[in-house]
C-alpha cells in the first residue's frame, strides 16, 4: 500500500501550527467554556475501550514519518468505538422479565385469526395472515416478540398443534416445533430465550433460535409448567396423578426432579392451577378438601393456597364466610396483589383481588358470572396488565370468549372483542 507523502505533510504541517510549543492563547476562553460544559458519559471515554497508554495525547502526534499512518489507524479505531457506544446507547431499553413494566400493544386472537391493538388509537390488524386457525398468543417478557398456536386442521380433541414465533410487530413469522399432539400450556423462559411446553402430558423446552425441541425425562405427567423466577434455572410443574404435587426440574434435562410441596394430595384434584410470583418464591394453588371445616359451609368447595419454595410450608388465603376460592391466582407485577376466583355456593363465581401475603382485604372485580356450586369450573382466564392497574379479563368458553380490561379501582371496564378462541395478552414496555 502506498501513502500520498503531500497528504501527509499537510496534515502533519496543520499539526504542528496548531499545536505549538507552548500554552495556547485561548486558554482563558477554553476553560470558561468548560466549566459551563457538562462531563461526557463514562461509556464515551476511548480510555474505556482502548488500553491507557493508546489514548489521545499531545505526545501521540508528534511521530515519526513511519509511525503516521498507524496513528491514523488508531484514529480512525477509535472512532469506530465511539459510534459502536453511541449505537448500543441509542437502544430502545428493555423491561425487566418480573416486575412492574409500562403497558405496551395488545395482542388477541379471535376465530382463527390474530391481531395487534394499538393501546393508544385502538386501531387492530392482523397479522400471521397464513393458512391455518391461529391462537393463544402471549408477548415474550421483554416484549420483544410473541408466540402463537396453530392448527393446521379441524380443532379436534386432541388437536394437532405447531407453536410459531414471531417479532412483536407480527414480522418473522417460522414456526418452533414441528405439528404435535395435545400441545398445551407454554411459558416463556425469564431471558426470552426458550419455551417450556407440555404435549400429551410430557415436558419439552424449545430453543426460539431454533432446532428440535427437547424432552426432559423423569418428569412424569406434567401440567402448568412455569419458569421458577427469577432466573429461570428451574420449571415447576404439577405432577399429574392419583396424588398430584409441585415438582421442580431444570430445563437441560440433567438431575432429577425435586418435590416442592410436602402435603400429600387430598385427592386427585389437588394443587390445581399453581401460578409464581415474580420473586420466585412462593407457588398458588388451588386444593378441593373433604373436609367440611375446611371449607365452613356444607359442601365440597376448593380453597386457595400458597406454597413457601423453601420451607415447603402452605398457606390458606381468606375468603367470605359461605364462599370457597380457586385460582389460576396470578400475581401482581409487584407481588403484592393476587387475582383469583370467590366460588359462591348458590352457583356463581366472581374475579376477586386479595393481599398476596395472606391478610385478605378482598375486592371484588367485574360482575358475578354462573359456574358450578362446587367451583369444579370456572369459565374465564385473566392476568394482571403489566402497569399492574388492572385485570385482562376473558369470560366463556373455547366457542365464544369476551375479553375485557376492568381497572382495579372500579371504573368502568373496556370491550377488547368477542370471538371463537378469544384469547388477550398486553405487550411489556420499560418504564
Amino acid at each position: 500500500m502506498t501513502l500520498n507523502d503531500g497528504f501527509e505533510r499537510t496534515i502533519s504541517d496543520w499539526l504542528d501550527e496548531q499545536a505549538g510549543h507552548g500554552m495556547p492563547g485561548y486558554l482563558d476562553e477554553t476553560l470558561a467554556r468548560t466549566t459551563r460544559t457538562r462531563q461526557r458519559p463514562a461509556w464515551l471515554s476511548l480510555e474505556r475501550w482502548l488500553p491507557v497508554d493508546l489514548s489521545a495525547r499531545r505526545s501521540m502526534f508528534a511521530l515519526s514519518n513511519s509511525m503516521r499512518p498507524l496513528a491514523l489507524l488508531l484514529l480512525v479505531a477509535m472512532l469506530i468505538a465511539v459510534v459502536v457506544a453511541l449505537a448500543a446507547g441509542s437502544r430502545k431499553p428493555l423491561p425487566t422479565p418480573f416486575g412492574p413494566a409500562r403497558n405496551g400493544d395488545l395482542v388477541t386472537s379471535r376465530d382463527g385469526d390474530i391481531y395487534l391493538i394499538d393501546r393508544t388509537t385502538s386501531q387492530s390488524r392482523a397479522i400471521a395472515a397464513l393458512d391455518g386457525f391461529d391462537f393463544s398468543p402471549i408477548f415474550s417478557r421483554d416484549g420483544t416478540k410473541l408466540v402463537f398456536l396453530r392448527s393446521d386442521g379441524p380443532l379436534t380433541d386432541p388437536a394437532i398443534l405447531t407453536l410459531f414465533v414471531a417479532n412483536a410487530d407480527g414480522t418473522g413469522i417460522r414456526p418452533l416445533t414441528p405439528p404435535t399432539k395435545a400441545l398445551d400450556w407454554f411459558d416463556w423462559s425469564p431471558d426470552g430465550t426458550r419455551i417450556a411446553y407440555m404435549a400429551t402430558g410430557s415436558l419439552y423446552v424449545v430453543d426460539v433460535a431454533g432446532g428440535e425441541p427437547k424432552l426432559l425425562p423423569g418428569t412424569g405427567k406434567v401440567h402448568f409448567p412455569t419458569w421458577l423466577p427469577p432466573d429461570g434455572k428451574e420449571i415447576v410443574y404439577r405432577l399429574e396423578s392419583a396424588s398430584p404435587a409441585i415438582y421442580a426440574i431444570a430445563p437441560d434435562g440433567i438431575g432429577k426432579r425435586r418435590q416442592l410441596s410436602t402435603t400429600p394430595g387430598n385427592n386427585e384434584f389437588d394443587y390445581q392451577g399453581i401460578a409464581l410470583s415474580p420473586d420466585g418464591a412462593d407457588i398458588t394453588f388451588s386444593r378441593w378438601s373433604e373436609n367440611v371445616e375446611d371449607v365452613g359451609v356444607a359442601g365440597w368447595l376448593p380453597r386457595l393456597y400458597a406454597l413457601d419454595v423453601k420451607t415447603g410450608s402452605e398457606m390458606l388465603f381468606p375468603t367470605a364466610n359461605g364462599t370457597g376460592s380457586r385460582g389460576t391466582a396470578v400475581y401482581s407485577p409487584d407481588g403484592k396483589l393476587v387475582a383469583y376466583a370467590r366460588i359462591h355456593r348458590e352457583g356463581a363465581f366472581q374475579l376477586v383481588v386479595g393481599n398476596a401475603d395472606g391478610s385478605g382485604n378482598e375486592r371484588p372485580i367485574g360482575p358475578k358470572k354462573p359456574g358450578p356450586r362446587d367451583g369444579s369450573d370456572v369459565n374465564a382466564s385473566w392476568t394482571f396488565t403489566p402497569d399492574g392497574a388492572a385485570l385482562l379479563v376473558r369470560y366463556g368458553t373455547d366457542d365464544a370468549g369476551v375479553s375485557h380490561l376492568l381497572p382495579l379501582d372500579g371504573s368502568p371496564g373496556t370491550d377488547l372483542g368477542s370471538g371463537g378462541f378469544e384469547f388477550v395478552d398486553m405487550q411489556r414496555v420499560a418504564p
